[in-house]
């Protein structure tokens, strides 16, 4: 099974999905956003890493560049799994 489910989905759409992620078997899910800007991107991610303690949120838009993703998403993976990894890596969060 793919580790990484990718879904373009409507924002009135994005509570269901997020929802069954927490029983699915992935490790993330992309939730594209054809057109997206990147205001509505960050605000929007921000909302839900507020809403969702169990998940957390990252965004990515084509024109910010780098390594960026080639479309414009919202990207939703387990706040547990991630902290344990940052942890085991001796991440330091710079905010």
């Amino acid at each position: 099974m793919d580790k990484i489910l990718v879904v373009q989905t409507k924002e009135n759409c994005l509570q269901t999905w997020s929802s069954l992620f927490r029983a699915s078997k992935y490790e993330a899910c992309v939730y594209t956003f054809p057109g997206a800007t990147v205001d509505w991107l960050s605000t929007k991610c921000d909302e839900l890493n507020s809403q969702q303690t169990h998940s957390e949120w990252l965004w990515s838009h084509p024109a910010e560049g780098g390594d960026s993703t080639h479309i414009e998403c919202l990207i939703q993976q387990s706040r547990a799994k991630l902290t344990k990894i940052r942890e085991s890596i001796g991440y330091v969060d710079e905010d």
